[in-house]
């Protein structure tokens, strides 16, 4: 028998009850290797074991507390003294789907709005001074009524024309 299968034999990992170790036809050697693996485990581990008794409680504790930090699900608060752009950082990575899903929200609210104006609502924009003030002085409006609003300042003025269909039903 290998020595590898010693080993697994020794920590149990090929035979899973102590009856089927004696029943084995294992020569002297076999067993005084697996004897000796046995005593070698001991060892280890007791070594082990006085080794963490010999470490102070308050590290073992702020092993437990980093590790725990390191595992859990829950985003810990910043300290106190933590800089301003390193906790608006935090709040970033904590609200990131929440500020993703309002853009994307927004975006899609925007897109659907486009569609639905449609072609036939005029928008007419002009940039710069306007030389003279227009002078309307018949507004026909079929379909609908329209007023007119002549708005003088000390920058000038502007002429504003409302219209609106007749079949608006007025407080909706």
């Amino acid at each position: 028998m290998k020595d590898s299968d010693l080993m697994a034999l020794a920590d149990g990992e090929a035979v899973g009850d102590e009856r089927e170790l004696d029943q084995l036809q294992l020569d002297a050697l076999a067993r005084r290797k697996i004897e000796a693996l046995g005593e070698l485990g001991e060892l280890v581990r007791g070594h082990i074991e006085l080794s963490a008794d010999a470490v102070p409680q308050k590290k073992l504790d702020a092993m437990w507390r980093e590790i725990d930090k390191a595992t859990s699900p829950v985003p810990q608060r910043a300290p106190d003294d933590a800089g301003l752009l390193r906790r608006v950082g935090r709040w970033f990575d904590h609200y990131r789907s929440h500020i993703i899903t309002g853009a994307v929200s927004a975006g899609a609210v925007a897109a659907l709005a486009l569609i639905l104006r449609g072609p036939g609502d005029p928008t007419v924009t002009t940039k710069g001074p306007v030389e003279s003030m227009p002078v309307i002085e018949e507004l026909d409006t079929p379909g609908g009524t329209g007023q007119v609003y002549n708005l003088h300042d000390e920058d000038g003025g502007a002429t504003v024309i409302w219209v609106e269909p007749e079949d608006t039903v007025e407080g909706i």
